[in-house]
């Protein structure tokens, strides 16, 4: 028995010459490990090479296989039922049916019946002796877990290659085939191992893909350091690939180049750990966290912080669509961090260094010097991201200390800046900075969170004074932004009264079917546990003013908004109980 690496261009040929061997039966084993690209080789390179040599090929799939019956009925149906589809297109399957049977001697498509169903051995003999002069390709025996049911397949092509003048070629995981290897060393006449380079795998998945010549090296270089040729691996990368370019394409502000390499970078990180390592995406996000960094003691590496050099770009949505979980539909706003088109500070930061001569890095160094040390007029976050990468050229001595020294200046210069927040509330608040550099990093942190406070304080009167109006005006935007938050715990029960007497009858029952649906979930408390005791508090006020409310519209209302809340505090408390019982 032969074996042994073919490549790529051969294996056809080698193949034929295994097939016409006559020293051995006309069985021949196609190896690879998975995801190798077996299926996806003998689809498009191997049935055209030989049919374009006058060999008439039939391929099927052995999975689910039961026994060995099921096996006759897919290599009938697969020869005799797709080859007279093929030429009686257009008919309809009575037609195609009968016409089948009566090659058989039936005239009512009795024998497809008893083929399909298994029940005439007779027949399925009768039609399997009329086989003849095909190579029949048998995928997925490896699937077959039945080792015995392995070897009486592999013995009935044996027969039939006797008898029909039939060749078989097996596609199979050498390593996960159940049947006997003395079996296989005595029926097959060679095994092939199908091994594509890297390179090849990557033309494969990517070359149908406009983009891909100019992001080629990068894709092969980040492939390669994880030797990622599995094709089904591959394949979903650069199908999600190709929809992060066309997103990014569609935002004219983003250096679509720069975000790109980056989004290359991060989805064959995330879909390695995903369908390599078997990371769910909360691991993957889990392990990318800062934090993960500073448990380390001393000089001792983190296994995964490749993750944590990506985090800046990586959101939960950007995760979940790349691994195939919730979030099915991309939008820029699941990114992170993206470098924007036209801002040095970006393009210095997210360029190797390497791609700059020493007068171009000496430009730079002295535009992001400025940037850091003498504007005030600045954003947050880019301040902050700036501020660390001049830290971090400082600190691995890329320029001499006549220039400032951060460190030294930092207080001071945070006391300086007229800083604009608005970057906080977009992706770019996902920052490229180390929190082991401290004096930095905490300086970010308190002055983010202050903020952040303040604008949740400015957002809560803003939507207290359009809810007291209406509440049509923010029924949508609540629903939206606090469909598993909390959300009425913010204001007082005297504040919600205030709105509920000033409302129009419709916005009351509006409210009252939006507590309706608020409360429906199951174990609606572990997210909105927060709403009981403000939910409990209106409920009583609201029975009062019922009581007080004479009959009308407005009283029907009070009373539907009455059940509501009565409704709401029953599954808020349910779950309140359970965490007592616990």
């Amino acid at each position: 028995m032969t074996s042994g690496k073919t490549k790529m261009n051969d294996i056809s040929q080698h193949i034929s010459y295994l097939l016409s061997d006559s020293s051995f039966p006309p069985l021949v084993m196609l190896d690879g490990d998975w995801g190798e690209g077996k299926t996806y080789f003998t689809k498009n390179t191997l049935i055209p090479d030989l049919n374009s040599v006058g060999e008439s090929c039939v391929f099927f799939s052995l999975t689910g296989l039961a026994s060995i019956n099921d096996f006759k009925n897919r290599l009938l149906s697969a020869n005799y039922i797709k080859k007279q589809v093929d030429a009686e297109a257009g008919k309809s399957m009575s037609t195609v049916l009968a016409s089948l049977a009566s090659q058989f001697g039936g005239e009512s498509g009795g024998a497809i019946a008893s083929m399909l169903s298994g029940a005439s051995g007779l027949v399925k003999e009768a039609m399997l002796s009329k086989l003849s002069d095909k190579i029949i390709i048998i995928d997925d025996l490896d699937r077959v877990e039945d080792h015995s049911l392995c070897d009486l397949i592999i013995g009935e092509c044996l027969q039939l290659s006797d008898d029909s003048n039939l060749k078989f070629i097996f596609i199979v995981n050498d390593k996960k085939v159940s049947g006997e290897l003395a079996l296989k060393e005595k029926v097959f006449s060679g095994c092939i191992k199908l091994n594509k380079s890297l390179q090849e795998s990557v033309e494969i998945s990517f070359s149908g893909y406009h983009w891909f010549e100019d992001y080629r090296d990068k894709i092969v270089k980040t492939v390669e350091k994880h030797n990622l040729k599995n094709l089904r691996i591959l394949k979903r990368a650069s199908k999600k690939l190709n929809e992060i370019f066309r997103v990014l394409e569609s935002d004219k502000s983003l250096d679509l180049e720069r975000c790109m390499s980056q989004m290359i970078l991060v989805a064959t990180l995330v879909i390695y750990y995903r369908y390599e390592k078997g990371f769910s995406g909360q691991d993957i996000w889990e392990r990318s966290e800062y934090s993960n960094l500073l448990e380390r003691k001393g000089n001792e590496k983190y296994e995964y912080d490749e993750l944590v050099e990506v985090r800046s770009f990586l959101t939960t949505d950007l995760i979940s669509y790349l691994v195939g979980g919730s979030n099915w539909q991309l939008s820029i706003s699941h990114f992170g961090r993206l470098p924007k088109k036209g801002c040095p500070i970006d393009a210095f930061i997210f360029s190797p260094h390497f791609h700059h001569d020493d007068e171009s890095f000496e430009q730079y160094v002295d535009t992001l010097q400025a940037f850091v040390f003498e504007e005030n007029d600045v954003p947050f976050s880019k301040w902050f991201e700036a501020a660390y990468f001049y830290h971090f050229l400082q600190s691995n001595q890329f320029f001499t200390n006549e220039r400032p020294i951060l460190s030294e200046n930092f207080d001071d210069l945070y006391g300086r800046k007229d800083f604009d927040y608005s970057d906080l509330d977009g992706r770019t608040n996902r920052l490229k900075i180390d929190p082991k550099v401290s004096f930095i990093f905490e300086k970010y942190t308190k002055g983010s969170e202050s903020y952040k406070e303040r604008r949740d304080s400015e957002s809560q009167i803003d939507t207290f004074e359009r809810m007291r109006k209406s509440w049509q005006d923010v029924d949508i935007e609540i629903y939206k932004s606090h469909q598993m938050r909390a959300f009425f715990n913010q204001f007082s029960v005297e504040q919600l009264m205030e709105c509920i007497d000033g409302w129009k009858t419709s916005d009351i029952l509006l409210f009252s079917d939006f507590i309706s649906e608020r409360y429906k979930s199951i174990n609606i408390g572990k997210h909105l546990s927060d709403e009981l005791q403000i939910t409990r508090e209106l409920l009583v006020k609201v029975q009062a003013r019922f009581e007080e409310e004479p009959a009308g519209r407005k009283k029907g209302a009070l009373g539907f908004l009455r059940y509501n809340l009565s409704s709401a505090v029953k599954a808020l408390s349910l779950d309140d109980e359970g965490k007592l019982e616990q």
